[in-house]
């Protein structure tokens, strides 16, 4: 299913909500813009990645529905676990939190176990290194942690 009409309208309308998030950095304090300025330029990266794949695409005409293979039991497992992950990161600290969440939606979506394991370690790690360490921004750290 093509969807590049839709592609073509977020990034557009990704470029808009990026030049206003742009405008709100420039207030902040240098310290402080740090973090944001790196959220952004992740954001700019993508949406020029998704604007060159969705304009350099032709419009072929097929008849498609966007809900097409929804999968409503899918969609309610991981509303109802992401709702339980934030009250969680309080409770039981970001990293527990994130670890064990990432690995149950990976396994809920049938993903293979060990691979689940490794990318939720993985994961964990380079949040760790990039907020805490590099960023010294500070995480819930809950009763474990």
């Amino acid at each position: 299913i093509r969807m590049i009409k839709y592609d073509r309208i977020l990034t557009i309308g990704l470029i808009i909500l990026e030049a206003l998030y742009f405008c709100m950095i420039k207030s902040l304090p240098e310290k402080a813009a740090k973090y944001p300025l790196f959220v952004l330029a992740l954001l700019i990266i993508l949406t020029i990645a998704l604007g060159i794949k969705s304009f350099t695409t032709k419009i072929e005409k097929e008849k498609s529905e966007i809900f097409q293979g929804f999968q409503g039991k899918q969609f309610i497992f991981i509303v109802v676990l992401s709702a339980i992950y934030i009250f969680g990161i309080e409770k039981i600290g970001f990293f527990i939190s994130s670890f064990v969440y990432l690995i149950v939606i990976m396994v809920g979506l049938k993903s293979n176990i060990k691979w689940a394991v490794i990318s939720s370690i993985v994961f964990c790690l380079l949040i760790y290194s990039i907020f805490v360490v590099f960023l010294k921004v500070p995480v819930p750290n809950g009763i474990l942690i």
